[in-house]
């Protein structure tokens, strides 16, 4: 399978934590969805459009994404703290 295209806004690469080794576990998180996009999350919700949006747990971050197979891309939509 092709590997698809991973995007996230440029202001998410903010919430992401300071600490290298949270961070590092994040991005490679964040990579690893173009060569598996049908990874599911650890739970999912939904947005206002009622698309069903995968959430993973990743260093203590929500990391919230939804894949697009027609266009063969990842969105990673919010890196939060998890509570």
């Amino acid at each position: 399978m092709e590997p698809y295209k991973v995007y996230l806004h440029l202001e998410l690469l903010d919430a992401m934590p300071r600490r290298a080794a949270q961070k590092g576990k994040i991005l490679q998180f964040i990579r690893s969805l173009a060569d598996d996009p049908f990874m599911p999350g650890d739970f999912t919700d939904k947005d206002r459009s009622l698309r069903v949006r995968q959430v993973k747990i990743i260093a203590d971050y929500a990391i919230t994404y939804w894949a697009d197979h027609p266009v063969k891309m990842v969105v990673v939509v919010d890196i939060r703290k998890a509570d």
